[in-house]
């Protein structure tokens, strides 16, 4: 009959061996002393404890190795999950955080522009030729998006939104819209997902410039206000030129709309 090594061990040896012990566990109808030591140690102080032991070393330390790595396997998941759970918890905030870290009272103009360059001074002038795609661009909150089309609100994950039957730059009333917040991973996704984000820090007197088929549109922001989400008279058709931008409102939630309305500032020919 093979004799159990640990089954007669008494906590007064336990704590008199010169090893940490994490603890014992029972597996195969035998007790093992789980250590964070080396394994020499460990052999050292198991044959002064166990003179008669006849189960083998490399089995033991076999089991140990492996209790071990389940133990790291455990502590990488948990720390992981936490980190996703930081990540949910935190992700609502990241945008504002940003902004008010890197683009407060901070104007980025990405392209040419036709906008008086006196007016530009103390802010960041880019001279990048106009895209061939279109494109909105929200200097003052460091938007630089494109403009896309479609009949579903599945394409707000690719850009923001032009609303169909709605005008044109030049003709009617353009409306367009873009996510507040919304969960993603990548960074093209996020960047999508949070792309109107920070348009309440608009003021009035703001530019927002619309690169539509190769040709520079600049507007300038004249007005916001709050309605309620079935409110769809902003999309309504109008006479003179304008520009409606519009997002969900509060952050998180999806009852209002957000909406800022922006006159032409300047056409290019």
């Amino acid at each position: 009959m093979q004799l159990n090594p640990f089954k007669k061990i008494k906590k007064s040896k336990i704590k008199s061996v010169k090893f940490h012990v994490i603890g014992i566990r029972k597996a195969n109808k035998k007790l093992y002393i789980i250590s964070r030591n080396k394994a020499q140690l460990l052999k050292e102080n198991i044959l002064k404890l166990h003179k008669r032991a006849k189960i083998k070393y490399k089995v033991l330390i076999t089991k140990l190795t492996r209790f071990r790595y389940y133990k790291v396997l455990v502590r990488v998941g948990i720390f992981i999950v936490g980190l996703f759970g930081i990540y949910l918890i935190m992700y609502p905030f990241f945008p504002g955080i940003v902004y008010h870290i890197f683009h407060k009272n901070k104007e980025v103009y990405p392209y040419q522009t036709q906008i008086v360059e006196t007016e530009l001074e103390g802010q960041v002038l880019g001279n990048k030729k106009i895209p061939i795609e279109n494109r909105i661009v929200i200097p003052s909150i460091s938007v630089d998006m494109p403009i896309v089309e479609g009949t579903t609100e599945n394409v707000l994950n690719l850009g923001i939104w032009h609303r169909p039957g709605t005008g044109v730059p030049g003709k009617g009333n353009m409306v367009l819209t873009g996510h507040r917040v919304g969960y993603a991973f990548l960074p093209d996704d996020v960047k999508n997902s949070t792309s109107f984000y920070n348009l309440d820090k608009l003021k009035k007197g703001d530019y927002v410039i619309i690169y539509w088929k190769e040709k520079e549109y600049d507007y300038e922001v004249e007005s916001f206000e709050i309605v309620d989400k079935s409110y769809t008279s902003i999309e309504e058709e109008t006479f003179e030129e304008r520009l409606t931008l519009y997002t969900c409102h509060p952050i998180g939630q999806n009852d209002k709309r957000l909406v800022y309305f922006a006159k032409p500032l300047q056409r290019s020919n």
